[in-house]
């Protein structure tokens, strides 16, 4: 599934216009693996900022586990929180300069 910035116009709008074809969001998911991708970054790309790896946990105490050690000798870029969509979601930079965005959906939280 590939969506570009265009195909939200909601983002689109907070874009400038020569970013309307960059991936927002996009996933490839195989044999219980998801790999999920955008081209957007906040940041001037740089060594250690061109990738961002997405874990969804399966539990909170997996997500703060997870979030713990991949902080220790980081640092937090985003602390984990309760999202408006029902999720908890962070992320950190761990010691190799890799940023990690961490995340766990709770059960019905959409209904």
């Amino acid at each position: 599934m590939l969506q570009t910035v265009s195909e939200m116009p909601e983002m689109a709008a907070q874009m400038p216009p020569d970013m309307k074809d960059q991936i927002l969001h996009s996933y490839l998911m195989a044999e219980g693996i998801t790999i999920m991708a955008s081209d957007l970054n906040r940041e001037k790309p740089q060594e250690g900022n061109t990738i961002q790896l997405c874990l969804n946990c399966d539990n909170d105490k997996e997500l703060e586990k997870l979030f713990a050690a991949l902080s220790k000798g980081g640092k937090v870029v985003e602390p984990l929180n309760d999202m408006p969509w029902g999720g908890r979601y962070g992320s950190v930079t761990d010691k190799f300069g890799k940023t990690w965005v961490l995340n766990f959906q709770k059960e019905n939280a959409m209904k």
